[in-house]
Formats: C-alpha cells, structure tokens, sequence
C-alpha cells in the first residue's frame, strides 16, 4: 500500500510504501523535472529502520532540490504548450457566437491574453478584432500579457502558490531522535 504524506512541506516529494504482500517497507522520493521523473526507494531494511530510511530520503531530496531546484512561475507559464497554435505563449485568437434577433447566427473574433495574478488565478484580457483590427488586436493582447506576466513571482511546485522555495530552512532534517516518535 502507498501512503502518500501529500500536504506537508516536511514529505515534499516523499511517500511511504508499506506492502506486506511482496515484504516492501520505503520512502519513496519522487518529482518531476522538465518533464522527467526522478525516483529512489529508501528501505527500512537497507538503513537499518523506518526512521533512519526516511532521514536517508531527506537528504536525498534536499540535495536534488538544490541541484535541480522547481522551476519558476515566470518559467512555467512561458512553456510553449503542444497544443498551441499561435506561437505566442498566453496569446489566443478566438471567436464568440450570437444571436441576432431575426434568429442569424454571428461571431466576432478576438485576440486573447492570460497570465496568472499573485493568487495563481487566472487573468484574460481579449481585445476584439472587429474594433481593433486583426494586427492591432493581436499586439494589445501581447503587450497585456507581457504586462501582467512582469507581476509574476515566486516559485511553480506542490507549495502554496507564489511562495519561493527556502531550501536550506524550508527542508530542515529532522533529527533521527524526534521521528523515531512520529514514525514508530
């Protein structure tokens, strides 16, 4: 059975594996980076206990936090998507149907720019083709992303949103002494 200790900074990237069937008693450490996953068991056995094992991952997961440390949110949100068509990260070109009141059907088109605010919402702004014109849309929705893209701050991971990492502080080990309570 996996234990997943998600919600607590202290098991950022760490997760119990206790499986009587097949004798598996570990931490897990596990994360991700540009696109890649990066894992190691640490076994009760292997480090002599349960406490010992999770120490023995700590450290692990610190020294990889501090050579491969979660990208930021600037970065995150400037990573072209596969999907994208227009080649502008955050900028999108789309169309609003309607209908008039003899039943006809139309659309208008816009140009389209998102980005997060402080809180990790998201922020649109659309600028509409029919009064702008397509160029001049479309260069209003790049100038409103690179705008609120200049507010963007802190650190994209499993921490609150915004919030930079503080690896020294934030990844303390805790002594073998006090988890031996905690885990036991």
């Amino acid at each position: 059975m996996n234990k997943n200790n998600n919600g607590c900074k202290e098991f950022y990237g760490i997760s119990r594996v206790d499986c009587e069937k097949h004798g598996a008693h570990a931490w897990k450490f596990s994360l991700r980076r540009h696109g890649k996953r990066h894992s190691r068991n640490f076994a009760d056995k292997k480090y002599g206990d349960k406490a010992r094992a999770l120490v023995k991952a700590k450290e692990f997961r610190d020294q990889f936090l501090f050579e491969h440390p979660p990208i930021s949110r600037k970065e995150f949100c400037n990573v072209k998507r596969r999907h994208n068509k227009t080649g502008i990260t955050g900028v999108c070109k789309f169309s609003k149907a309607y209908q008039l009141k003899d039943g006809t059907v139309r659309e208008s088109w816009y140009w389209s720019a998102n980005w997060p605010d402080a809180n990790g919402e998201s922020v649109n702004k659309s600028f509409s083709i029919r009064v702008f014109g397509d160029d001049m849309a479309k260069q209003k929705a790049i100038r409103a992303r690179e705008n609120g893209m200049k507010n963007v701050e802190g650190t994209f991971w499993a921490a609150e949103r915004g919030e930079a990492p503080k690896l020294k502080k934030q990844f303390n080990i805790t002594p073998v002494s006090q988890l031996v309570d905690r885990v036991g």
